[in-house]
């Protein structure tokens, strides 16, 4: 493997790099891309995908020198200011030199958890923005109480109640913090413990009211159904929220319901609004929805609203809307669209096409093009009859950015059949903890039967 293809598969988190490295063919010529996948963060969504805490360490272990790595990374930790999911990283990463018995690694992770707890302790969060460091804060306790125990959660109930929550009560003790320490240690025994503790404290027993509407909140249900009304009377607000509104209107809406959202979408002449009433749409494949009215949004010059008319027609696959998937795709015109309603209508002699304009995409990490039409791709081959005749699947596998939808990818290679021993040994090693667990049961029944 030469240096550019280690780069290419290790900052995508591949286990072929990984693989690389083990082989012994000496790993530390890549030892400055490990370095930089270490102090950088690389991962294309990890909100999403997880942290790389794990690969990364690993790969750092592998390439030899892992002391100079970890003292960048102890630096990088030291340093860092506001970004948040960077910080998420380093901490993992440093957690796994903790856990294996580096005081650097310790020290550096308690010296953050003492600075951030004095820092927040000066400062307050604006009420209407958000608070990277405070964030940063929740993270780091969840991993010192996965470093270090019942303990450590002790520890930092008793300093965030002394030192942040009389000055803050509405938002240290993040609900994220104590979701994550009943998952570890039990809602019993985190229950048992803080209403032992609001005995003892009036600030604890705030806090640990706030624990109880969340218990609460949570096993609530869904909100309440907005009325038609409503979801016209907020369409022209925030788009999000608009847009959840109306979801949650035609989630529960009658035949007759939905057809007055339609033809109230077909009336109104702002296009932002006409597209929010018509996001339900989307998810509605039962719906009977006008085809004439469908192809002169495709006319629009509003881009989302052409979006989600093409959604809308790839709900219910015709000849029709497969005859325009190959329009737009041989035309040039619109081929990521195009893809996504030829997936809707694949056939096996689709395929060399598909594959075709697939690897046309070039993928960078500020382009959401190369995203969709891989989806599009993975949804078109896994509905296709047969199993595939070109390399488009482990084309998308190595050339994905995002390392969920590469899982969503193994899964189809696994049901076509086309999860190669090699592949298959590669996913032992990957960055996303659900495909190394996948390949582990895939290797594990196998076995069985030998």
């Amino acid at each position: 493997m030469t240096k550019k293809q280690f780069k290419h598969d290790f900052l995508r988190g591949l286990g072929s790099a990984i693989i690389e490295l083990q082989s012994g063919n000496h790993p530390e010529k890549y030892s400055d891309t490990v370095l930089y996948g270490c102090l950088h963060n690389t991962t294309y969504d990890m909100q999403i995908e997880g942290d790389r805490g794990w690969y990364l360490y690993y790969a750092a272990q592998l390439v030899g020198d892992y002391r100079t790595v970890e003292s960048a990374v102890i630096k990088k930790f030291c340093q860092i200011k506001d970004d948040h999911w960077l910080f998420v990283q380093l901490t993992s990463i440093l957690y796994r030199f903790a856990s294996d018995g580096s005081e650097a690694a310790r020290d550096a992770l308690y010296c953050q958890y003492e600075k951030l707890l004095k820092e927040l302790s000066l400062r307050k969060r604006k009420r209407n923005g958000t608070y990277p460091r405070c964030d940063m804060f929740d993270w780091l306790c969840v991993w010192l109480t996965s470093l270090d125990g019942w303990s450590a959660y002790k520890r930092i109930v008793r300093d965030v109640s002394e030192i942040l929550l009389p000055q803050d009560n509405e938002r240290f003790f993040s609900e994220w913090f104590y979701a994550n320490s009943k998952m570890k240690f039990g809602e019993k025994r985190v229950d048992g413990y803080l209403r032992k503790q609001a005995g003892r404290s009036e600030i604890i027993r705030v806090y640990y009211e706030k624990a109880k509407a969340w218990d609460k909140s949570m096993y609530s249900g869904d909100r309440p159904i907005p009325t038609l009304e409503q979801v016209l009377a907020g369409a022209n607000g925030q788009e999000f929220r608009s847009r959840g509104l109306a979801m949650r209107f035609a989630k529960n809406a009658s035949p007759e319901e939905l057809g007055e959202l339609l033809q109230a979408a077909l009336d109104e002449s702002d296009e932002q609004i006409k597209n929010v009433l018509l996001w339900p749409f989307r998810k509605l494949d039962s719906f009977e929805f006008p085809e004439k009215f469908l192809m002169q949004l495709l006319e629009s010059e509003n881009e989302k609203l052409r979006d989600t008319a093409y959604v809308i027609i790839g709900q219910n696959p015709s000849h029709k809307s497969r005859e325009l998937a190959l329009s737009l795709i041989k035309s040039g015109e619109d081929v990521e669209n195009g893809l996504f309603l030829l997936a809707k209508n694949m056939r096996p002699e689709d395929e060399a096409l598909f594959f075709e304009a697939v690897i046309t995409f070039p993928v960078h990490s500020d382009d959401w093009a190369w995203h969709s039409v891989f989806k599009a791709a993975q949804n078109g081959i896994k509905v296709m009859r047969g199993k595939p005749k070109t390399d488009i699947l482990e084309y998308i596998f190595r050339h994905q950015l995002c390392s969920l939808c590469r899982e969503g990818i193994v899964r189809v290679m696994h049901k076509k059949k086309m999860l190669t021993e090699e592949i298959l040994h590669e996913c032992l090693f990957d960055s996303n903890s659900d495909i190394r667990v996948f390949a582990e049961r895939i290797i594990k029944s196998k076995r069985a039967y030998i």
